[in-house]
């Protein structure tokens, strides 16, 4: 299988008075035709920033993809117009939005939203389209598909008008699908149906798939390869099954250490259970981060280098890569971006006026606050 998609050094960041927040900073990965790979980390280290940039949907203003390049099928999706784009999204590559009350339209019905992207992309007439949109929502398992093309997305259940959103989706057969968080505020039991047909659909028509979750039992039935995000950069990549067996980053171990287990495993010496275990501390500040590693505050094998430099990402078996001194030794080449010169060319004049504003009244409060520590003592 060939590459279908692949995203190097792509740095998305957000332009906010007197700051920029580094949403995305610097990732490399590739998606191979009819895989499926899942990002996992905790909310704020740059999962569904990843997928916008991928879609160009990051609203700009304050966001700006301000370097990388995103290949697919051969073409840099970074390079093409708004409209070459539109031909793009929802055709090649489609998006599955973390929640569909707020994805679907509250005013337009059912049919009327999957049938505007049938006569968009496919070109079909009205009358084919609504047929089209019927089949699609009995693909999906949705029971009496003609009477639901007729209802408002208020009258579905949180189940169904996530099956509108796959079928939605699913409406041009994409070449990859991105789903982020697809399964979120659903019941359990809804849950499971709709990552079975998730996976049959995948499975059916042999697309790639890009899995976006907090949920780590959801990677390891639904993906086989993961990555795993952190801060705005990707600190581990590797297949599920090695993942899962033998976790690599200080990170990857502390998250798959604080998932509950009921097992001999779980008790202590005097058989009672072990309190669950929970990494300390919490993400850096995006619009700060540290000179180092950014894990380090929190790593229990942090090293004197790790608050010195930031590691780069490097392959260290069976094409597992993961960020970390523990296993390599590299220092990053491409650190986070500082240069003013660069950022204030994305962020415009507006934005380095303020910049230099809040310099200006840090340096004035510093300066006030040194005087205060040492008085001038006057002549007795």
């Amino acid at each position: 299988m060939g590459k279908l998609i692949e995203i190097e050094n792509l740095r998305t960041y957000f332009f906010l008075p007197g700051y920029a927040v580094r949403a995305v900073d610097g990732i490399s990965f590739s998606v191979d035709e009819g895989e499926t790979v899942g990002i996992v980390g905790e909310s704020g280290c740059g999962k569904s920033q990843t997928s916008m940039s991928i879609m160009r949907l990051v609203p700009d203003p304050p966001g700006k993809i301000i370097q990388g390049q995103i290949k697919f099928d051969g073409k840099d999706l970074l390079k093409l117009s708004e409209d070459e784009m539109r031909k793009v999204r929802g055709n090649d590559v489609s998006m599955i939005f973390q929640e569909p009350m707020t994805s679907l339209n509250p005013v337009l019905t059912i049919g009327f939203q999957i049938a505007e992207v049938l006569m968009l992309h496919r070109k079909l007439s009205p009358s084919d389209a609504d047929k089209e949109a019927a089949r699609l929502l009995k693909m999906v398992g949705i029971s009496d598909p003609e009477e639901r093309l007729k209802e408002y997305p208020f009258q579905l259940s949180g189940g169904l008008r996530q099956r509108v959103m796959i079928a939605i989706a699913m409406a041009c057969q994409p070449k990859l699908l991105i789903a982020d968080e697809p399964t979120t505020a659903l019941d359990v039991t809804i849950q499971a149906q709709i990552l079975r047909l998730m996976k049959k659909l995948q499975e059916e028509k042999n697309m790639a798939t890009m899995f976006i979750t907090h949920d780590l039992a959801v990677i390891a039935n639904f993906t086989t390869r993961v990555i795993v995000m952190y801060a705005g950069v990707i600190v581990e990549d590797s297949s599920v099954h090695d993942l899962f067996k033998k976790p690599l980053h200080p990170y990857t171990q502390g998250l798959l250490g604080s998932i509950p287990v009921m097992n001999e495993a779980s008790k202590n010496d005097e058989g009672k259970r072990k309190r669950l275990y929970t990494i300390p501390g919490t993400l850096p500040d995006p619009k700060r981060f540290p000179v180092g590693c950014r894990f380090a505050s929190r790593c229990p094998k942090a090293m004197k280098q790790c608050w010195e430099a930031e590691p780069e990402i490097v392959e260290v078996e069976n094409g597992r890569k993961v960020r970390c001194f523990l296993y390599s030794p590299t220092i990053r080449q491409d650190p986070t971006i500082k240069s003013i010169e660069i950022l204030a060319k994305h962020g415009g004049k507006a934005w380095l006026k303020e910049v230099e504003r809040r310099e200006k009244a840090k340096a004035k409060s510093g300066a006030k606050n040194k005087a205060l520590e040492n008085p001038v003592q006057g002549d007795k």
